[in-house]
């Protein structure tokens, strides 16, 4: 049994991890984060029924009609912990302290290398990947989506492809990201009567759309760089995330690095609300149990004396779910395998 005195949560190791940005990672601007109390348990999903029209005809001297009251479906979570520990021995402290071993051989004096800092970073780095990678996958898998509200680009169709149907006549090339865009935001109006707001672009691929010959030829006299340009340009008016995060899927740190971007050539829109109300609609939930502290993701530091090293360890309690499937819009392979 470890010391309570020795086994507890550092609050500066915590602030650090929750501040620390290594990369730009989005999982959480698309699938929010919910606190929630238990590690599993029922939510609601929301109903429609506040868009029924009830025969509300009264005849004098009969009672009104009698309506029931909202039918709830349900669905469940099922937080699973995810959790990295390091270590850093006095060994390493003292060669960081001295003024050889390790020292900096040019301006004299220890390295300025903080082991423990560090060791907290690397973990949780490696949760936060794991976090964006499973919100990454869960979006782009089409299976999650009702079929309408997936579009697949194919050839000379998809927005890095300027092929013309009448050569030099700009409104005739077969790719149209505006149209394209646009035919999502109706879909989920339609099925939710919201309009999205929030798109997901690869940051790569927005030089092509900026660029294409349709978009160019409708705003030849407007400048990009105006305020809410973008907005303009493909006629969305929301938050814009240019996503770029990737991972090393090398699987070890000695083998040849191999990095892959989580976010492929897909383009993505739909409905972010962050709210805690029942009659909130989303696209997704990021349910996450908070520990004892309070804290999401705490760091936990302790002594291990037979090992003559400090340990620290991040966590974080979550589960993943599509809360409302139709508040969400995938158009696969927006961008052809060559554009970037």
């Amino acid at each position: 049994m470890y010391d309570p005195g020795q086994l507890y949560v550092d609050p500066i190791l915590t602030q650090l991890s929750l501040g620390f940005k290594d990369q730009s990672l989005y999982g959480t601007e698309i699938l929010p984060i919910t606190p929630v109390r238990t590690q599993s348990g029922r939510y609601r999903v929301f109903d429609r029924s506040d868009w029924l029209i009830f025969a509300d005809v009264r005849a004098p001297g009969t009672v009104a009609n009698e309506v029931t009251g909202r039918k709830w479906s349900e669905d469940t979570f099922s937080v699973t912990e995810h959790s990295l520990q390091s270590f850093v021995t006095d060994e390493e402290y003292q060669e960081l302290n001295s003024q050889g071993g390790l020292a900096d051989a040019v301006f004299g004096g220890a390295l300025q290398i903080q082991p423990m800092q560090d060791a907290t970073k690397l973990i949780t780095r490696s949760i936060l990947l794991g976090h964006e990678k499973k919100v990454a996958d869960l979006v782009r898998d089409t299976g999650n989506y009702a079929g309408s509200h997936v579009d697949t680009l194919t050839t000379t169709k998809q927005w890095d492809d300027y092929t013309y149907a009448t050569a030099g006549a700009q409104d005739t090339i077969v790719s149209n990201p505006v149209a394209d865009i646009r035919k999502g935001i109706i879909k989920v109006w339609n099925d939710t009567r919201r309009y999205p707001n929030t798109l997901v672009i690869p940051r790569m691929g927005i030089s092509w759309i900026e660029n294409h010959p349709r978009i160019v030829e409708r705003f030849k006299n407007f400048s990009l760089t105006e305020p809410n340009a973008f907005q303009t340009l493909t006629g969305f008016e929301g938050r814009i995330l240019l996503v770029d995060s990737l991972y090393n899927n090398a699987n070890s740190v000695d083998a040849t690095a191999s990095y892959v971007d989580l976010w492929g050539k897909d383009v993505w829109l739909g409905i972010v609300d962050g709210e805690m109300g029942q009659n909130t609609q989303t696209f997704g939930k990021t349910f996450a149990q908070p520990y004892p502290d309070g804290s999401i993701r705490p760091i936990d530091r302790w002594r291990e004396e037979e090992r003559k090293a400090d340990i620290v360890r991040a966590s974080m309690k979550y589960d993943l779910k599509i809360v409302s499937a139709t508040a969400g819009y995938i158009i696969k392979t927006a961008f052809s395998t060559t554009a970037f």
